[in-house]
């Protein structure tokens, strides 16, 4: 397995973006968390998010992933209670097998996985621009630029409780991409399928550039992943 991970804080003073990619026991862990609630809060909401994750992982292996962002939930919004706070973050993870090939990913959030093959799969946003695309209410074409695209619909630590979409037992495919969307909102699904065919670590560096050239006014964070050689 081959992997690559960057973060990059753009035109923002600070990065409220954190990430993992490592090895626990026999399988690989990647997640990008996005922060929300301004710089303190935005960087601290999504670190916790990565720790809390982490820690659920190593212990229950990968039946720790859901109550890793459900452990992640309940201590963001614990400390906003604290601290009369609304901080808060996307997660978006990944689970690798390398002996079987397969991955399951979960999400909270804007943050989106990819994966590309044959056809190119990804995440569904839980943002305010994506249940009007849902409702048909605009179409893809009007969600690329629509102004009110940065709003969520969900995030960790805002409310009690959080559904997790979970998708489990993905086959092997040729990439796997998680980013914040810092790239996602200004590189499109299309440009983003072809410079993943490159090595991980120079896809990484390409789309960083391709979303700073079109303009990202939010930090970057891409993990490229896959299986070949």
């Amino acid at each position: 397995m081959q992997y690559y991970a960057v973060s990059e804080k753009g035109v923002r003073d600070q990065n409220e973006d954190h990430f993992i990619a490592e090895k626990i026991d026999d399988f690989f862990v990647f997640g990008v968390a996005d922060g929300i609630g301004g710089h303190i809060g935005g960087e601290f909401a999504s670190k916790i998010a990565i720790v809390e994750l982490k820690e659920a992982i190593k212990r229950k292996g990968e039946h720790g992933l859901k109550e890793g962002f459900e452990k992640a939930n309940s201590t963001i919004f614990y400390e906003n209670e604290r601290r009369q706070s609304n901080m808060g973050t996307t997660l978006v993870a990944c689970i690798a097998k390398e002996e079987t090939g397969e991955y399951i990913i979960a999400n909270v959030g804007d943050s989106r996985a990819y994966i590309f093959g044959d056809k190119t799969w990804k995440t569904s946003d839980h943002s305010l621009v994506q249940e009007l695309v849902n409702k048909g209410v605009i179409g893809k074409e009007e969600a690329d630029g629509h102004p009110q695209k940065n709003i969520v619909t969900r995030a960790l630590g805002l409310e009690e409780s959080v559904k997790v979409d979970i998708y489990n037992e993905i086959e092997t495919t040729s990439a796997v991409l998680l980013c914040s969307d810092g790239l996602s909102d200004y590189v499109k699904d299309v440009e983003i399928a072809e410079i993943v065919k490159n090595s991980p670590k120079m896809a990484c560096n390409k789309l960083i550039k391709k979303a700073l050239d079109n303009k990202s006014k939010d930090n970057i964070t891409i993990i490229v992943v896959n299986f070949r050689e």
